[in-house]
């Protein structure tokens, strides 16, 4: 019965290693519990004639002279055929589950002997794709299909919406499947570029990302924030790490951006040297995520205080809404961004409140 569990949770084509059973007090009491010599001797017999029948491997893990057999911690090793597994399925009436879409994906793709290496196959075994609609045939077939684009000059979600039936985000996230299909150490596809809209007036020293656009056109509108830039781009594509690349963003000016402004953000923006850089969103667990993850890619970011400061003060008050009233209440906790601001008091005021605030 554990052995049929055990493979019940991996199949025996998965497994690299034997199925290891111990023979200790829980499992294996008949013999280390026996009421007589000569029943310890009849469970023995049992152990011993499963060994015969080719159907397990019998080992001990100390040496002879620490006792009797079933003092010598004995174990079990099974790797049975598909006959025989089959044969104890049917006498205990376990008949074999279905197997998982990953397992099939695996299985379907090993067959496929593609020509790559093996650290490229893994890495596709390791990351299925499933749509519900379809046939894992169907799927598997039209990925592999993307080996004939791989000299076009397209977007990730132009081949994605090319592959798979009009479906453009397919293959988000799965860059790195798309490289190791075509055993590349980087995917020829770039990802959608992250959309920026960006206020510039003067040399700009430090950024600020701003999480809604409301917020953004009225700030863009107001008083100056001196050489601070704005910057707008919705929820987390505003903290993607391909921002920081030519290629990975698409910046608007507004008509009010200088020209060597505008120059010098690019300079900053994709160098690799850290800039100061600020963050004002909702105050609730997914602006949080939002500055811890912009925090990957600008170690020095922190919480806007002149923005987040009137908020808090509104929350704390009893201004807030309940996470339910807007549709939030499957955001999931944030313990920490790693600024302090926002560890200390914004996160602390969240949990203790239990309600959020927009940023409008």
């Amino acid at each position: 019965m554990r052995v049929i569990d055990r493979l019940d949770a991996q199949p025996q084509a998965e497994r690299t290693h034997s199925i290891r059973i111990n023979l200790d007090m829980q499992t294996a009491p008949e013999i280390h519990a026996a009421d007589s010599l000569s029943a310890r001797a009849v469970a023995w017999a049992a152990i011993d004639g499963t060994v015969v029948a080719g159907w397990a491997t019998l080992g001990y893990r100390k040496h002879r002279r620490h006792g009797a057999r079933e003092e010598r911690e004995p174990y079990l090793d099974f790797q049975w055929p598909d006959a025989v597994e089959e044969l104890m399925r049917e006498k205990l009436n376990r008949p074999r589950k279905a197997e998982s879409y990953a397992s099939q994906w695996r299985i379907r793709l090993a067959a496929q002997n593609l020509p790559i290496s093996a650290s490229s196959l893994a890495r596709i075994l390791s990351a299925p794709i499933e749509i519900s609609t379809r046939s894992i045939e169907e799927v598997l077939c039209r990925f592999l299909s993307i080996r004939d684009l791989a000299s076009e000059p397209l977007l990730l979600r132009e081949v994605s919406s090319r592959v798979f039936w009009g479906l453009s985000k397919i293959l988000d996230g799965r860059a790195d499947a798309v490289a190791a299909l075509l055993d590349s150490d980087e995917c020829p596809f770039a990802e959608q570029p992250v959309v920026l809209n960006v206020h510039v007036p003067i040399l700009p020293r430090a950024f600020l990302f701003i999480e809604n656009h409301v917020a953004f056109e009225r700030l863009r509108s107001g008083d100056s924030l001196g050489d601070t830039a704005l910057i707008f781009s919705s929820g987390f594509r505003g903290a993607a790490a391909r921002l920081r690349k030519p290629n990975g963003c698409s910046a608007y000016y507004s008509r009010a951006s200088a020209p060597p402004a505008v120059a010098e953000l690019e300079r900053r923006l994709f160098s690799p040297a850290d800039i100061p850089v600020y963050f004002w969103g909702d105050l609730d667990y997914s602006g949080m995520a939002i500055l811890a993850s912009l925090r990957s890619i600008f170690p020095s970011a922190q919480a806007w205080k002149p923005g987040y400061e009137p908020m808090l003060s509104r929350l704390n008050a009893g201004g807030g809404h309940s996470p339910a009233e807007s549709g939030k209440e499957r955001q999931r906790v944030i313990e920490a961004t790693g600024c302090t601001y926002a560890d200390e008091e914004l996160i602390p005021a969240l949990r203790v409140t239990g309600m959020f605030l927009d940023q409008e």
